[in-house]
């Protein structure tokens, strides 16, 4: 619940942010901050898939000894990376941030190592919190990050200033909360002391397919953006973006059920209960699915008003992008399970895989769409072939571990969903 409560929580400020600039900034500003953020993501997510997923699988159940040196290592292995992009991307600005086809994309280079270094400590944070399921602090840790953020927008759209002090703000709210998670000692960032050779061996290998499927989930929800921004400009990206964003209405809940599913699943797996870890998969996929109708719904019926009210009539005719999105959700609960699934059962190069071939698709579909239609609504219909592709592949590489069922599916998530109503209905009936 405090998963999904933080989730929704950041989702809310996350809209209200939003909001904020698409109203201070012009459609073409507007469009180079989401290409900055679309693209400082993706390097955030190689950082991630290379740490999140393998800390959450090997810290789970272990002693106290033992987990020091598996979170030191993953420090070690975080220092690593973030030190090789800093030197990466200084490097591309000074040789190639004057080829830069727009400012989006020039901001990027010029500042998305400053990004890394001040978002590490609290990323990690969140990363050791979930191991831990302390699901509360995660809340404070987004809620400090985000709302600190739209203090200082309100503040920049009183005083009018432009796009250099929007990304001034961005800095110092990553700032201030890496500082507040070092000193409360939410990081352990002191346990890089304790970083052995063997962990780090065995971290390796394990992240080298989870950061490239993370890497993947990144491209596949960037590269529509970072494409149409380098084809089409920075104001086709906002009149994009803007549905885009109302989209994760539906993502919040299964974001949130996934990230506290993971550790029970991880758990299952280490204990080799596979009769529960396929019940507990069957039951929080079904329920997932079950869960999403209603916002999907919402999201189909109210398209309109919700794009007025995120970004204003300038971006009104963009509401069927939302409908186009709705359509493939419910895909999304199967194809994410799968893949989180496949991870905890050691063989994260499924998942992979299956990443990859989505990905091919979705790029591949995105640029005919842009070169035989023209048009940022057909880019959006590309997507629904992407994640059926991605549920196809999932169920047929997981299928030959687990002999999970559709009909296991439905019927868990439908018992599952009523058993929770009947619970929440007989409590309100008491009360």
């Amino acid at each position: 619940m405090l998963s999904l409560m933080g989730s929704g929580s950041i989702a809310v400020l996350g809209f209200i942010n939003f909001a904020i600039l698409a109203r201070q900034l012009s459609s073409d500003d507007f469009g180079s901050w989401l290409i900055f953020t679309s693209a400082c993501s993706f390097f955030e997510m190689l950082r991630t898939g290379f740490l999140h997923t393998p800390l959450i699988k090997y810290l789970t159940g272990q002693g106290k000894q033992t987990s020091k040196e598996i979170v030191g290592s993953s420090w070690a292995f975080g220092w690593f990376i973030t030190g090789s992009i800093i030197v990466i991307t200084l490097a591309l600005f000074f040789l190639l941030g004057d080829a830069a086809p727009n400012r989006g994309f020039y901001m990027f280079l010029q500042w998305i190592w400053l990004v890394n270094l001040l978002s590490l400590p609290f990323n990690f944070a969140t990363w050791y919190l979930q191991a831990e399921l302390k699901f509360g602090k995660i809340l404070f840790i987004r809620l400090m990050s985000q709302g600190g953020f739209l203090i200082l927008l309100l503040v920049n759209f009183y005083l009018k200033n432009e796009l250099t002090y929007i990304l001034y703000s961005y800095l110092l709210a990553n700032f201030v909360t890496s500082i507040v998670c070092i000193w409360s000692g939410w990081t352990l960032i002191t346990s890089v002391r304790k970083a052995s050779k063997t962990r780090m061996k065995q971290l390796f290998h394990f992240g080298k397919y989870s950061m490239g499927t993370m890497i993947g989930s990144t491209l596949l929800r960037t590269s529509d953006t970072l494409i149409i921004g380098a084809i089409m400009g920075p104001a086709a990206v906002a009149f994009y973006t803007v549905p885009l964003r109302l989209f994760e209405i539906i993502e919040v809940p299964l974001r949130s059920l996934v990230a506290t599913a993971l550790p029970t699943l991880s758990r299952l797996n280490n204990a080799g209960d596979k009769i529960g870890l396929k019940k507990f998969f069957e039951k929080a996929t079904g329920e997932l699915t079950i869960i999403l109708l209603p916002f999907m719904l919402i999201c189909f019926v109210f398209a309109e008003p919700l794009v007025m009210l995120l970004g204003g009539k300038e971006y009104l005719g963009s509401a069927n992008i939302l409908r186009i999105f709705t359509l493939y959700a419910c895909f999304m609960p199967l194809d994410r399970f799968t893949g989180v699934t496949l991870d905890v059962m050691n063989v994260p190069v499924r998942n992979f895989q299956k990443v990859m071939i989505m990905l091919a698709i979705n790029v591949g579909g995105d640029l005919l769409a842009i070169e035989y239609v023209g048009e940022v609504w057909a880019v959006a219909i590309g997507s629904i072939l992407t994640f059926l592709t991605g549920v196809v592949f999932g169920s047929i590489f997981l299928k030959k571990l687990l002999d999970f069922s559709i009909a296991g599916i439905l019927s868990d998530g439908y018992n599952g969903t009523m058993g929770y109503a009947n619970s929440a209905l007989k409590r309100l009936y008491k009360g």
